[in-house]
């Protein structure tokens, strides 16, 4: 779609070798999508991997649907 963006990121925050016992990782994308020149509507899907730098706290999985009016 014209106007349309769409992006990915990873990311790892503080990496502290002595706190936890893994490294966070956190990804994300999502896709920008115009409705007209003052609404724009984005879905986005966050996912974040050992969070707390602990294996045990397993894999999160955030999804967002943001909704921006200009005027």
């Amino acid at each position: 779609m014209q106007g349309s963006t769409t992006g990915i990121a990873v990311g790892q925050p503080l990496i502290v070798r002595e706190i936890g016992n893994a490294m966070q990782t956190d990804f994300e994308a999502f896709y920008n999508i115009p409705i007209n020149k003052f609404i724009r509507i984005t879905p986005l899907i966050q996912v974040i991997t050992n969070a707390d730098n602990r294996n045990e706290n397993g894999t999160i999985f955030v999804g967002t649907l943001r909704t921006v009016f200009s005027f």
